[in-house]
Protein backbone atom coordinates (compact mmCIF):
# COMPACT_ATOMS: atom_id res chain seq x y z
CA UNK A 1 0.00 0.00 0.00
CA UNK A 2 1.32 3.41 -0.95
CA UNK A 3 2.32 5.51 2.03
CA UNK A 4 0.02 8.40 3.00
CA UNK A 5 2.47 10.37 5.11
CA UNK A 6 1.79 12.10 8.42
CA UNK A 7 0.96 15.83 8.61
CA UNK A 8 1.24 18.07 11.64
CA UNK A 9 1.25 21.76 12.50
CA UNK A 10 4.12 23.53 14.24
CA UNK A 11 5.22 27.15 14.62
CA UNK A 12 2.68 28.47 12.13
CA UNK A 13 3.46 25.98 9.35
CA UNK A 14 2.23 22.60 8.08
CA UNK A 15 4.77 19.77 7.86
CA UNK A 16 4.74 16.35 6.19
CA UNK A 17 6.61 13.36 7.57
CA UNK A 18 7.17 10.37 5.28
CA UNK A 19 9.72 7.65 4.47
CA UNK A 20 12.15 7.87 1.59
CA UNK A 21 15.26 6.19 0.18
CA UNK A 22 18.74 7.64 0.74
CA UNK A 23 22.04 6.55 -0.77
CA UNK A 24 24.58 6.41 2.06
CA UNK A 25 28.11 5.18 1.29
CA UNK A 26 26.79 3.40 -1.78
CA UNK A 27 24.03 1.60 0.15
CA UNK A 28 20.33 2.41 -0.30
CA UNK A 29 18.83 3.12 3.14
CA UNK A 30 15.16 3.86 3.91
CA UNK A 31 14.77 6.67 6.44
CA UNK A 32 12.16 9.06 7.72
CA UNK A 33 12.11 12.57 6.31
CA UNK A 34 10.21 15.70 7.34
CA UNK A 35 9.53 18.69 5.08
CA UNK A 36 7.65 21.97 5.40
CA UNK A 37 4.59 22.05 3.14
CA UNK A 38 3.26 25.58 3.59
CA UNK A 39 2.39 28.16 6.23
CA UNK A 40 -0.91 28.03 8.08
CA UNK A 41 -3.35 30.49 6.45
CA UNK A 42 -7.01 30.89 5.51
CA UNK A 43 -6.27 28.83 2.39
CA UNK A 44 -4.54 26.07 4.39
CA UNK A 45 -6.40 26.26 7.69
CA UNK A 46 -7.25 22.59 8.19
CA UNK A 47 -5.41 19.35 7.48
CA UNK A 48 -7.98 18.49 4.78
CA UNK A 49 -6.89 21.59 2.82
CA UNK A 50 -3.46 20.01 2.28
CA UNK A 51 -4.63 17.05 0.17
CA UNK A 52 -3.35 18.39 -3.16
CA UNK A 53 0.03 19.43 -1.73
CA UNK A 54 0.51 16.05 -0.06
CA UNK A 55 -0.52 14.13 -3.19
CA UNK A 56 1.89 16.13 -5.34
CA UNK A 57 4.80 15.59 -2.96
CA UNK A 58 4.21 11.86 -2.47
CA UNK A 59 3.78 11.37 -6.21
CA UNK A 60 7.30 12.76 -6.65
CA UNK A 61 8.54 10.42 -3.93
CA UNK A 62 7.05 7.43 -5.77
CA UNK A 63 8.58 8.59 -9.06
CA UNK A 64 11.97 8.99 -7.39
CA UNK A 65 11.71 5.46 -5.97
CA UNK A 66 11.82 4.18 -9.56
CA UNK A 67 15.27 5.83 -9.93
CA UNK A 68 17.35 4.48 -7.01
CA UNK A 69 20.37 6.65 -7.84
CA UNK A 70 18.24 9.81 -7.67
CA UNK A 71 18.84 9.78 -3.91
CA UNK A 72 22.58 10.18 -4.52
CA UNK A 73 24.17 13.47 -3.49
CA UNK A 74 24.09 15.89 -6.44
CA UNK A 75 27.71 16.86 -5.83
CA UNK A 76 28.85 13.22 -5.72
CA UNK A 77 26.89 12.43 -8.87
CA UNK A 78 28.46 15.30 -10.80
CA UNK A 79 32.00 14.62 -9.60
CA UNK A 80 31.91 10.81 -9.85
CA UNK A 81 29.64 10.24 -12.85
CA UNK A 82 28.91 13.28 -15.00
CA UNK A 83 32.33 14.95 -15.10
CA UNK A 84 34.12 11.66 -15.93
CA UNK A 85 31.61 11.20 -18.77
CA UNK A 86 32.43 14.70 -20.07
CA UNK A 87 36.16 14.00 -19.79
CA UNK A 88 35.79 10.81 -21.85
CA UNK A 89 33.59 12.27 -24.58
CA UNK A 90 34.41 15.96 -24.99
CA UNK A 91 37.42 18.17 -25.71
CA UNK A 92 39.90 18.72 -22.87
CA UNK A 93 39.14 22.46 -22.97
CA UNK A 94 35.39 21.75 -22.67
CA UNK A 95 35.94 19.42 -19.73
CA UNK A 96 38.18 21.96 -17.99
CA UNK A 97 35.60 24.71 -18.50
CA UNK A 98 32.71 22.62 -17.19
CA UNK A 99 34.71 21.48 -14.15
CA UNK A 100 35.78 25.06 -13.40
CA UNK A 101 32.20 26.37 -13.62
CA UNK A 102 30.91 23.59 -11.39
CA UNK A 103 33.61 24.08 -8.75
CA UNK A 104 33.34 27.88 -8.69
CA UNK A 105 29.68 28.64 -9.26
CA UNK A 106 27.48 25.57 -8.72
CA UNK A 107 29.00 23.42 -5.99
CA UNK A 108 29.05 26.13 -3.26
CA UNK A 109 25.28 26.65 -3.63
CA UNK A 110 24.09 23.04 -3.95
CA UNK A 111 24.23 22.40 -0.17
CA UNK A 112 23.39 18.77 0.67
CA UNK A 113 20.69 18.21 -1.93
CA UNK A 114 20.18 14.90 -3.70
CA UNK A 115 19.73 14.68 -7.47
CA UNK A 116 15.97 14.14 -7.09
CA UNK A 117 15.52 17.27 -4.93
CA UNK A 118 15.97 19.73 -7.80
CA UNK A 119 12.97 21.57 -9.23
CA UNK A 120 12.68 24.59 -11.50
CA UNK A 121 12.33 26.88 -8.49
CA UNK A 122 15.38 25.38 -6.75
CA UNK A 123 17.51 25.81 -9.87
CA UNK A 124 16.24 29.39 -10.25
CA UNK A 125 17.13 30.07 -6.59
CA UNK A 126 20.59 28.59 -7.15
CA UNK A 127 21.15 30.85 -10.19
CA UNK A 128 20.02 33.87 -8.19
CA UNK A 129 22.44 32.99 -5.38
CA UNK A 130 25.27 32.63 -7.89
CA UNK A 131 24.47 36.00 -9.50
CA UNK A 132 24.32 37.69 -6.08
CA UNK A 133 27.64 36.16 -5.01
CA UNK A 134 29.60 36.98 -8.17
CA UNK A 135 29.55 39.93 -10.54
CA UNK A 136 28.23 38.14 -13.62
CA UNK A 137 26.66 39.00 -16.95
CA UNK A 138 23.73 37.19 -18.50
CA UNK A 139 25.98 35.20 -20.83
CA UNK A 140 27.99 33.75 -17.93
CA UNK A 141 24.96 32.92 -15.79
CA UNK A 142 23.38 31.45 -18.93
CA UNK A 143 26.43 29.18 -19.23
CA UNK A 144 25.90 28.05 -15.62
CA UNK A 145 22.28 27.23 -16.42
CA UNK A 146 23.34 25.43 -19.60
CA UNK A 147 25.77 23.25 -17.64
CA UNK A 148 23.06 22.42 -15.10
CA UNK A 149 20.72 21.57 -17.96
CA UNK A 150 23.38 19.26 -19.42
CA UNK A 151 23.80 17.52 -16.07
CA UNK A 152 20.07 16.85 -15.75
CA UNK A 153 19.70 15.83 -19.41
CA UNK A 154 22.39 13.23 -18.80
CA UNK A 155 20.75 12.14 -15.52
CA UNK A 156 17.36 11.80 -17.22
CA UNK A 157 18.79 9.71 -20.04
CA UNK A 158 20.60 7.48 -17.53
CA UNK A 159 17.46 7.02 -15.42
CA UNK A 160 18.98 8.85 -12.47
CA UNK A 161 16.63 11.84 -12.37
CA UNK A 162 12.88 11.07 -12.13
CA UNK A 163 11.35 12.60 -15.25
CA UNK A 164 8.83 11.53 -17.87
CA UNK A 165 10.63 13.36 -20.70
CA UNK A 166 13.27 15.96 -21.49
CA UNK A 167 10.59 18.59 -20.85
CA UNK A 168 10.95 17.83 -17.12
CA UNK A 169 14.56 19.07 -17.05
CA UNK A 170 14.46 21.49 -14.06
CA UNK A 171 17.21 23.76 -15.45
CA UNK A 172 15.82 24.38 -18.93
CA UNK A 173 12.90 26.48 -17.68
CA UNK A 174 14.66 28.35 -14.87
CA UNK A 175 14.80 32.12 -15.44
CA UNK A 176 18.02 34.13 -15.68
CA UNK A 177 18.08 36.32 -12.53
CA UNK A 178 17.78 40.09 -12.78
CA UNK A 179 21.01 40.49 -10.81
CA UNK A 180 23.00 39.46 -13.89
CA UNK A 181 24.31 42.31 -16.02
CA UNK A 182 24.32 42.56 -19.80
CA UNK A 183 27.48 41.15 -21.42
CA UNK A 184 29.95 43.56 -22.94
CA UNK A 185 29.96 43.50 -26.75
CA UNK A 186 32.78 41.55 -28.34
CA UNK A 187 35.29 43.51 -30.38
CA UNK A 188 36.87 42.73 -33.70
CA UNK A 189 40.29 44.17 -34.46
CA UNK A 190 40.25 46.75 -37.25
CA UNK A 191 42.29 46.71 -40.42
CA UNK A 192 44.22 49.78 -39.25
CA UNK A 193 45.05 48.21 -35.87
CA UNK A 194 46.34 44.99 -37.40
CA UNK A 195 48.31 46.81 -40.07
CA UNK A 196 50.08 48.88 -37.38
CA UNK A 197 50.74 45.86 -35.14
CA UNK A 198 52.20 43.76 -37.96
CA UNK A 199 54.41 46.67 -39.06
CA UNK A 200 55.80 47.22 -35.54
CA UNK A 201 56.57 43.53 -35.03
CA UNK A 202 58.25 43.40 -38.43
CA UNK A 203 60.41 46.46 -37.72
CA UNK A 204 61.47 45.01 -34.34
CA UNK A 205 62.39 41.68 -35.93
CA UNK A 206 59.68 39.66 -34.19
CA UNK A 207 59.01 37.35 -37.14
CA UNK A 208 57.59 34.58 -34.96
CA UNK A 209 54.93 36.75 -33.29
CA UNK A 210 54.17 38.51 -36.56
CA UNK A 211 53.49 35.14 -38.22
CA UNK A 212 51.18 34.06 -35.37
CA UNK A 213 49.01 37.16 -35.70
CA UNK A 214 49.07 36.98 -39.49
CA UNK A 215 47.97 33.34 -39.52
CA UNK A 216 44.83 34.15 -37.53
CA UNK A 217 44.14 37.47 -39.29
CA UNK A 218 44.55 36.06 -42.81
CA UNK A 219 42.93 32.66 -42.25
CA UNK A 220 40.55 32.99 -39.28
CA UNK A 221 41.83 29.87 -37.50
CA UNK A 222 41.21 29.57 -33.78
CA UNK A 223 44.25 30.09 -31.52
CA UNK A 224 44.40 26.35 -30.74
CA UNK A 225 44.21 25.51 -34.45
CA UNK A 226 46.92 28.05 -35.16
CA UNK A 227 49.21 26.33 -32.67
CA UNK A 228 48.57 23.00 -34.41
CA UNK A 229 49.56 24.06 -37.96
CA UNK A 230 52.65 22.30 -39.35
CA UNK A 231 55.08 23.14 -42.13
CA UNK A 232 54.60 19.82 -43.94
CA UNK A 233 50.86 20.52 -44.26
CA UNK A 234 51.45 23.76 -46.17
CA UNK A 235 50.58 22.96 -49.78
CA UNK A 236 52.62 25.61 -51.60
CA UNK A 237 51.30 24.62 -55.01
CA UNK A 238 47.68 24.89 -53.94
CA UNK A 239 48.37 27.85 -51.62
CA UNK A 240 46.59 26.23 -48.68
CA UNK A 241 47.21 24.66 -45.29
CA UNK A 242 45.24 21.75 -43.83
CA UNK A 243 43.63 22.33 -40.42
CA UNK A 244 43.55 18.87 -38.85
CA UNK A 245 44.43 19.43 -35.17
CA UNK A 246 44.07 21.81 -32.27
CA UNK A 247 46.36 22.25 -29.29
CA UNK A 248 45.01 23.15 -25.85
CA UNK A 249 47.74 23.70 -23.26
CA UNK A 250 49.98 20.65 -23.85
CA UNK A 251 47.24 18.41 -25.26
CA UNK A 252 47.01 17.81 -29.00
CA UNK A 253 43.56 16.88 -30.32
CA UNK A 254 41.16 17.40 -33.18
CA UNK A 255 39.57 20.78 -34.04
CA UNK A 256 36.45 21.90 -32.21
CA UNK A 257 33.82 20.76 -34.74
CA UNK A 258 33.56 18.79 -37.97
CA UNK A 259 33.30 22.07 -39.91
CA UNK A 260 36.62 23.10 -38.36
CA UNK A 261 38.54 20.38 -40.23
CA UNK A 262 39.21 22.31 -43.43
CA UNK A 263 41.74 23.92 -45.72
CA UNK A 264 42.69 27.58 -45.23
CA UNK A 265 43.88 29.81 -48.04
CA UNK A 266 47.44 31.17 -48.02
CA UNK A 267 47.14 34.52 -49.80
CA UNK A 268 50.28 36.19 -51.24
CA UNK A 269 50.81 38.52 -48.23
CA UNK A 270 50.59 35.63 -45.77
CA UNK A 271 52.86 33.55 -47.97
CA UNK A 272 55.51 36.29 -47.74
CA UNK A 273 55.27 36.38 -43.94
CA UNK A 274 55.41 32.59 -43.60
CA UNK A 275 58.32 32.27 -45.99
CA UNK A 276 60.32 34.84 -43.97
CA UNK A 277 59.72 32.80 -40.80
CA UNK A 278 60.49 29.51 -42.56
CA UNK A 279 63.83 30.83 -43.81
CA UNK A 280 64.66 32.30 -40.39
CA UNK A 281 64.07 28.84 -38.87
CA UNK A 282 66.47 27.22 -41.32
CA UNK A 283 63.94 26.01 -43.91
CA UNK A 284 62.55 23.05 -41.90
CA UNK A 285 60.86 20.21 -43.77
CA UNK A 286 58.35 19.63 -40.98
CA UNK A 287 57.29 20.51 -37.46
CA UNK A 288 54.96 23.06 -35.96
CA UNK A 289 54.99 26.42 -37.73
CA UNK A 290 54.83 28.07 -34.31
CA UNK A 291 57.07 25.49 -32.66
CA UNK A 292 59.39 26.13 -29.72
CA UNK A 293 62.78 24.59 -29.20
CA UNK A 294 62.22 20.91 -28.67
CA UNK A 295 59.44 20.80 -31.24
CA UNK A 296 56.51 21.63 -28.98
CA UNK A 297 53.90 24.22 -30.05
CA UNK A 298 54.28 27.70 -28.58
CA UNK A 299 52.02 29.17 -25.91
CA UNK A 300 50.25 32.13 -27.53
CA UNK A 301 49.38 33.77 -24.21
CA UNK A 302 53.04 33.78 -23.19
CA UNK A 303 53.84 35.27 -26.59
CA UNK A 304 51.45 38.15 -25.87
CA UNK A 305 52.84 38.86 -22.39
CA UNK A 306 56.52 38.57 -23.28
CA UNK A 307 56.72 40.10 -26.74
CA UNK A 308 53.56 41.56 -28.29
CA UNK A 309 52.33 43.80 -25.46
CA UNK A 310 55.84 45.18 -24.68
CA UNK A 311 56.43 45.82 -28.40
CA UNK A 312 53.21 47.86 -28.66
CA UNK A 313 54.08 49.99 -25.64
CA UNK A 314 56.02 52.71 -27.53
CA UNK A 315 57.30 56.05 -26.29
CA UNK A 316 55.61 59.08 -27.84
CA UNK A 317 58.91 61.03 -27.70
CA UNK A 318 61.53 58.60 -29.04
CA UNK A 319 59.24 55.95 -30.55
CA UNK A 320 61.20 53.22 -28.76
CA UNK A 321 59.70 50.35 -26.77
CA UNK A 322 59.11 50.90 -23.07
CA UNK A 323 61.94 48.53 -22.15
CA UNK A 324 64.51 50.64 -24.08
CA UNK A 325 66.57 53.44 -22.54
CA UNK A 326 64.84 56.81 -22.70
CA UNK A 327 67.69 59.29 -22.28
CA UNK A 328 66.68 62.85 -21.48
CA UNK A 329 62.97 62.13 -21.03
CA UNK A 330 60.53 59.92 -19.18
CA UNK A 331 58.60 57.22 -20.96
CA UNK A 332 55.17 58.31 -22.18
CA UNK A 333 53.09 55.79 -24.08
CA UNK A 334 52.21 56.70 -27.66
CA UNK A 335 48.42 56.33 -27.67
CA UNK A 336 48.37 56.30 -31.47
CA UNK A 337 49.85 52.79 -31.31
CA UNK A 338 47.01 50.26 -30.91
CA UNK A 339 46.77 48.21 -27.72
CA UNK A 340 46.51 44.45 -27.86
CA UNK A 341 42.95 43.14 -27.43
CA UNK A 342 42.89 39.37 -27.81
CA UNK A 343 43.57 36.55 -30.24
CA UNK A 344 39.84 36.18 -30.80
CA UNK A 345 39.55 39.85 -31.78
CA UNK A 346 41.98 39.04 -34.60
CA UNK A 347 39.85 36.04 -35.58
CA UNK A 348 36.72 38.23 -35.56
CA UNK A 349 38.50 40.64 -37.91
CA UNK A 350 38.81 37.85 -40.43
CA UNK A 351 35.16 36.90 -40.18
CA UNK A 352 34.08 40.53 -40.43
CA UNK A 353 36.10 41.41 -43.54
CA UNK A 354 35.18 38.16 -45.31
CA UNK A 355 31.50 38.82 -44.64
CA UNK A 356 31.94 42.42 -45.82
CA UNK A 357 33.71 41.38 -49.00
CA UNK A 358 31.44 38.56 -50.11
CA UNK A 359 28.15 39.69 -48.57
CA UNK A 360 27.45 36.19 -47.28
CA UNK A 361 27.47 35.03 -43.67
CA UNK A 362 27.52 31.45 -44.98
CA UNK A 363 30.89 32.08 -46.63
CA UNK A 364 32.08 33.85 -43.49
CA UNK A 365 31.13 30.87 -41.34
CA UNK A 366 33.04 28.51 -43.67
CA UNK A 367 36.10 30.75 -43.43
CA UNK A 368 36.04 30.47 -39.64
CA UNK A 369 35.03 26.81 -39.48
CA UNK A 370 31.80 27.72 -37.64
CA UNK A 371 28.17 26.96 -38.21
CA UNK A 372 26.20 29.83 -39.76
CA UNK A 373 24.18 30.26 -36.56
CA UNK A 374 27.31 30.65 -34.43
CA UNK A 375 28.89 33.01 -36.97
CA UNK A 376 25.82 35.25 -37.07
CA UNK A 377 25.61 35.33 -33.28
CA UNK A 378 29.24 35.87 -32.33
CA UNK A 379 31.54 36.68 -35.23
CA UNK A 380 29.62 38.79 -37.76
CA UNK A 381 30.57 42.32 -36.64
CA UNK A 382 30.15 44.56 -39.71
CA UNK A 383 31.71 48.02 -39.57
CA UNK A 384 29.92 49.28 -42.66
CA UNK A 385 26.99 48.35 -44.91
CA UNK A 386 27.58 44.81 -46.29
CA UNK A 387 28.02 44.65 -50.05
CA UNK A 388 24.98 42.42 -50.59
CA UNK A 389 22.77 44.75 -48.53
CA UNK A 390 24.01 47.82 -50.39
CA UNK A 391 23.35 46.14 -53.75
CA UNK A 392 19.85 45.06 -52.69
CA UNK A 393 18.95 48.51 -51.34
CA UNK A 394 20.22 50.24 -54.48
CA UNK A 395 18.14 47.98 -56.69
CA UNK A 396 15.02 48.22 -54.55
CA UNK A 397 14.98 52.01 -54.22
CA UNK A 398 16.24 53.06 -57.68
CA UNK A 399 13.84 55.41 -59.47
CA UNK A 400 12.19 57.07 -56.47
CA UNK A 401 13.21 60.48 -57.83
CA UNK A 402 13.51 61.59 -61.42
Amino acid sequence: MAQQGYTFKAKGSWYLRYRDNFLIDGVLVRKQKCIRLTEVSDRFKNESDLADLIAEKLAKVREAAKCPRSSESFTDYVENTWLPYVERNMKPSTFAGYRSYFERYIKPHVKNRAVRDFTVSIVAKLLKDVANTHTMNTATIGKVRSILSGIFSFAISEGTYPARSAEDNPASKAMIPEAATKPKPTKAATRGELKAILAILHSDGHLFERAAIALIAYTGVRPGECRGLRWEEWDRVGDQIAVVRSVWHAKVGTPKTEQSVRFIAVVPELRTILRALWEAQGCPSGGYILGRSGGRPSNLDNMVDRVIVPALSRCVVCKQAEAAKHEGHEFQRDESVPKWISWYSVRRFHGTVVRQECGSSETGSKALGNSKAVFDRHDDKPTEVPSDVRKAVNGATRGLIQ
